[in-house]
């Protein structure tokens, strides 16, 4: 059994480390113990300001090299589109105000916004390829001028679907007929695609508008899914850019599905810095280039021909 003394023992001793501990405190290591503190802290005063010189310099530069683009924007872009309807397919993530910048300056350029529609998220989820075969063999048994080969996946079944529905090869542009708007109609329905405000015209260039890769598993087969559409309205069309920002140009993004296809890479146009006005304006050049027959991959990751159509890519 424990004794009384024993527990008395005990107690003292704690209060003694308290004390010892309290005399040291206050005393031989008070100021070595407070100067590291105070040194510590001021450190992290500078550090924090540091950065935020640093980013007040990048907000500047930013705001700098957006600015010079949109100055350069019209001598830059000319009359690249003239006459030239583009259909805006807005992928699933993408930003409003990038949709309605590259609006504005394909309008610089001479062109148009024949009209916009909006990927669902049914429609860029691999779990979905069964209704996607679907839907686009039923579509297909509808629209008989629309051809594809008999080895064509669902999505390249679907993508010529699309292009019949948004897209044309006539220089300027289509009416968006019986046939386009049953096809609509259908993909609206099973909440795939649909036509945002009243789409009376089908473009003659395509420009897909990516948002940032999510790289959540589930989507992980966007961005094949979205190269398979691609190639399969640019056979329909006059030409098809793929454009987002950073992020799309990585493991699994929009961008980097088309580029590393290669098939598709030959055709279809793509660019990585839709989120700068720089990458807006080399988005609208790479639609003229589309028109002109010719196609490049332009922007700051990966970009095979550099910055933007006529440049000298780095080595």
């Amino acid at each position: 059994m424990i004794s009384f003394r024993y527990h008395i023992v005990s107690i003292v001793s704690v209060f003694l480390a308290l004390a010892v501990g309290v005399a040291l405190g206050g005393g031989p290591l008070k100021g070595e113990v407070d100067n590291t503190l105070v040194e510590q802290v001021e450190a992290d005063r500078k550090a924090k300001a540091d950065l935020q010189a640093e980013i007040s310099a990048l907000r500047s530069t930013n705001a700098f090299t957006d600015a010079f683009a949109k100055t350069v924007a019209p001598s830059l872009l000319g009359q690249g589109l003239a006459d030239r309807p583009v259909t805006l397919m807005v992928l699933p993530g993408a930003d409003e105000s990038v949709v309605t910048e590259v609006s504005d300056l394909i309008g610089v350029a001479g062109g148009s916004v024949a009209g916009t529609v909006r990927v669902g998220e049914g429609l860029v989820d691999a779990g979905n390829k069964q209704l996607v075969d679907e839907l686009a063999s039923q579509l297909l048994d509808g629209t008989p001028d629309v051809s594809v080969a008999d080895d064509a996946s669902g999505y390249e079944r679907m993508g010529a679907l699309i292009a019949r529905a948004v897209a044309t090869d006539e220089d300027g542009g289509a009416a968006v007929d019986d046939a386009a708007n049953s096809i609509l109609s259908g993909l609206s329905t099973a909440n795939l695609m649909s036509a945002q405000g009243e789409f009376t015209r089908r473009g003659s260039l395509v420009l897909f508008v990516a948002g940032e890769t999510s790289g959540k598993a589930d989507r992980s087969g966007a961005g094949t899914i979205v190269s398979s559409l691609a190639g399969a309205i640019d056979a329909d069309s006059d030409g098809v850019v793929v454009a987002g920002p950073v992020s799309s140009a990585r493991a699994g993004g929009a961008v980097e599905a088309v580029r590393t296809n290669v098939a598709t890479a030959k055709d279809v146009s793509t660019v990585d810095a839709l989120f700068r006005a720089a990458g807006q304006v080399v988005t609208v050049m790479a639609l003229s280039e589309q028109a002109a027959g010719e196609a490049g991959h332009y922007g700051a990751v990966d970009a095979a021909d550099g910055a933007m159509p006529g440049a000298v890519p780095a080595d």
